[in-house]
């Protein structure tokens, strides 16, 4: 009778090789869907903000300070900065605002209770932004204020604060 030996390397290797052609094919790994618990659940409230809680950004200009609401007014300022001669620093502080303001939402969940699932915020703010009077799509108005061409006679949001909306699209895309 012929005897085989398999030494242990060489099962090891076997065993790996069937655990990889698995995963592989989809059999072990499933979508995994996000969990809603006390530290990482941002109230819808908190998302949307207050539409009253306006606060005198520089003299003649008025913004919310939270949530949806206060990017809508953002970018809205930015995209009209030519229009507000009191702003100084080409925006570069309402991009870094905003930045800080999503960087909030990011790694955090959002509990529907019409569904009882868990939901990224991140992509509940994407959506509440879409569904705003002045809001089109957050992405897109994001790319419109950074394709703004800077001209002798007109005031452009500045290079700062350029970056600092590239950063808004990394942390919106998830990177």
């Amino acid at each position: 009778m012929k005897r085989i030996i398999i030494d242990e390397k060489e099962l090891r290797k076997v065993i790996r090789k069937k655990i990889m052609e698995q995963v592989s094919n989809g059999e072990q790994e499933e979508e995994q869907k996000p969990r809603c618990l006390s530290n990482n659940v941002i109230s819808l409230d908190d998302i949307v903000g207050s539409v009253n809680d306006t606060h005198t950004y520089s003299p003649g200009v008025y913004k919310r300070q939270h949530g949806v609401n206060s990017m809508v007014d953002t970018l809205g300022i930015l995209n009209n900065i030519r229009l507000f001669k009191d702003i100084k620093d080409g925006g570069s502080h309402l991009s870094y605002e905003m930045m800080n303001h999503l960087n909030q939402f990011r790694n955090k969940n959002y509990y529907d209770e019409t569904t009882g699932n868990c939901h990224k915020a991140m992509d509940k703010v994407v959506e509440l932004y879409k569904e705003h009077e002045h809001g089109t799509d957050l992405v897109k108005d994001i790319e419109r204020v950074l394709k703004l061409q800077s001209r002798e006679d007109e005031l452009t949001p500045s290079v700062r604060a350029k970056e600092y909306l590239k950063q808004c699209l990394n942390l919106l895309k998830g990177k």
